[in-house]
């Protein structure tokens, strides 16, 4: 595999766990507003209350810290390959030019489509050790780890049970956004301002159109009498039990996070590029 091939997987991995580290506490609170149907205040409160502290806003973050970055980089990979190919197709630059959103567009949607099956058990885990304490069962049962709930989960609901949520996770999968194309190759230094403004704004626009999908995911994770058969299903009990409301809890928590973990994941990934362009003009 060529250098400019794997190097958008490495890069991928660490913005991947650079927006992890940022961002847990506030998808935490984001979940168990999903989880509970409740508001960012009672969230928080409970959080707090039930996990003994600030630590309980981490819980579950090991798991996705260790693996999302593999994730990211199989994301931006798998996007970085995609688009090359299709570019390669074009007989001319303006055709190039003309396609170029079509070709954002299929290649992101492949990159989504490929990491859903791995991001989906990963999230599953980590959804339920961050609200293992909304449950009564959790509360007299004993500590969590990733390995042991992933073991249960296999144990009582089999392979299917650990795809739990894949078909909205892949409806709420954001598109992997392009590099800036204006850099130039010979330019040394990410524009710092640019690329966090970038990264923050693509979050924001990404998860607002998918924030109903991503509430269907966390509740069907989240819960683990599967009482919900379907997508359709879930949307319309928690309609009827609760409102149009329920279908856009977190959605404020959302967009904050976005910022952050986007601009995070952009950076570290553009850093990580431009130190992997160093390392190959160094020793080539």
């Amino acid at each position: 595999m060529r250098h400019e091939q794997y190097s958008h997987f490495l890069a991928g991995c660490f913005g991947g766990a650079c927006g992890v580290l940022v961002g847990h506490p506030l998808d935490t609170i984001k979940t168990w507003q999903q989880a509970s149907n409740s508001n960012v205040f009672t969230a928080t409160k409970q959080i707090y209350v039930r996990n003994n502290g600030i630590k309980g806003f981490y819980r579950g973050m090991f798991f996705p810290f260790v693996t999302t970055g593999a994730i990211n980089s199989i994301l931006f990979g798998v996007y970085g390959n995609h688009m090359r190919q299709l570019r390669r197709v074009c007989h001319s630059d303006y055709q190039r030019e003309q396609l170029e959103y079509k070709h954002m567009f299929l290649a992101g949607s492949i990159a989504g489509f490929v990491q859903s099956f791995i991001a989906c058990p990963i999230e599953l885990v980590k959804v339920r050790l961050q609200t293992q304490f909304y449950y009564n069962e959790y509360v007299m049962g004993q500590r969590r780890t990733p390995f042991n709930t992933f073991k249960r989960i296999l144990k009582s609901d089999g392979i299917s049970g650990i795809y739990r949520g894949l078909l909205p996770m892949m409806c709420r999968t954001p598109f992997a956004q392009q590099r800036r194309e204006g850099r130039k190759e010979d330019e040394s230094h990410v524009d710092l301002i640019v690329t966090t403004l970038a990264g923050a704004w693509a979050g924001i626009l990404s998860w607002v159109c998918v924030i109903p999908f991503d509430v269907v995911k966390t509740i069907m994770q989240a819960e683990e009498n599967r009482q919900y058969r379907s997508i359709r299903h879930c949307l319309v009990v928690n309609f009827r039990r609760y409102g149009m409301r329920s279908l856009f809890r977190g959605s404020w928590m959302l967009v904050v996070r976005a910022i952050p973990v986007n601009a995070a994941t952009f950076l570290g990934y553009e850093y990580a590029l431009e130190w992997g362009q160093k390392y190959r003009d160094f020793y080539m």
